[in-house]
């Protein structure tokens, strides 16, 4: 008898250990911890930001999913209504110290604004409708919150979100320049250097450089052998789209200098590499010649790492 029992104490035993070991379909390792059906936006920080192709026309872009909290259990339906707001941005801007412009209410839309969610079907993409060049420039975000939850409640936690959104073209990314910089004080050997920079897409076909070495947009180079920004050089670089040909200039803002391509260089993109070559500088003599006494020039190759 007591070996019977034995055997049956353990068995229950073994039984409990097991079930509390297999995982949930729906809550996997969670635990529910709430039977109030709770709603929120998937990016629980409040944040996110989405990038966008260059484009002139109406794209349709996915911002977020709208979902029930995972430690809700839920045993029906509820109808979530998202709505577009401003006021989110700029509480958010107040908050963060950011200065994000939000994204004119007239300038883009939500494919829908109501959802159902069900105990099978927890999460609903949200989509908004909206023209890149309308965008363009950066700085811009929207705002969105979670208004009503029929059979449920709003998220008090992650029921808002911010969204930055940015446009990028074919040549943005994450680069390395491997660049040579002459300056007849400064760098008169031509000296080379290796950096890893990003170009930020300024038009439907143009990038400008950004070092995050140095938090701004510049152009490096070697000053008596130190790697270093030179001030008020901003190069922004345009890819003609039918030849690849690249030209350079000076996109600082109150600039005094303007770039020459160098004679008897072929700037060009490489579409198959996905390099930019370059050469380029100010004060060449007639012609983009090449003028030691009083030349500053550089000569980039620009190899595509990566998306930034």
């Amino acid at each position: 008898m007591r070996s019977a029992l034995t055997k049956l104490f353990f068995l229950v035993i073994a039984t409990v250990f097991f079930s509390s070991c297999k995982k949930n379909t729906v809550y996997g390792d969670v635990a529910v911890n709430t039977f109030r059906p709770i709603v929120e936006f998937s990016d629980v920080s409040g944040f996110k930001s989405v990038a966008m192709d260059y484009n002139t026309g109406l794209i349709t872009v996915d911002i977020t999913d709208v979902r029930f909290m995972i430690r809700s259990a839920v045993d029906k339906d509820a109808t979530v209504k998202v709505a577009l707001s401003t006021n989110v941005v700029t509480e958010y801007n107040a908050d963060n110290g950011t200065a994000y412009t939000p994204v004119p209410v007239t300038s883009f839309s939500l494919e829908n604004d109501q959802f159902t969610l069900s105990p099978s079907e927890r999460n609903k993409r949200v989509r908004i409708k909206i023209k890149p060049v309308d965008v363009f420039g950066g700085g811009y975000a929207l705002g969105l919150t979670i208004t009503e939850v029929i059979n449920g409640e709003p998220s008090q936690v992650a029921g808002k979100l911010v969204v930055e959104v940015s446009v990028k073209n074919a040549y943005d990314g994450v680069y390395r320049l491997e660049g040579a910089f002459y300056h007849p004080v400064e760098s008169p050997g031509y000296d080379a250097f290796s950096i890893d920079v990003e170009m930020h897409t300024s038009g439907p076909n143009s990038v400008k450089m950004y070092v995050p070495d140095f938090g701004g947009y510049f152009h490096p180079g070697l000053f008596s052998g130190a790697l270093d920004a030179f001030g008020a050089q901003e190069p922004d670089y345009t890819i003609n789209t039918t030849t690849n040909a690249v030209t350079v200039q000076n996109s600082f803002p109150g600039a005094v200098t303007f770039y020459t391509m160098a004679a008897g260089f072929n700037s060009r993109y490489d579409p198959v590499a996905k390099k930019i070559y370059a050469k380029f500088g100010y004060n060449y003599s007639p012609g983009g010649v090449f003028n030691p006494a009083t030349n500053r020039e550089w000569t980039d190759v620009l190899t595509y790492i990566g998306p930034r």
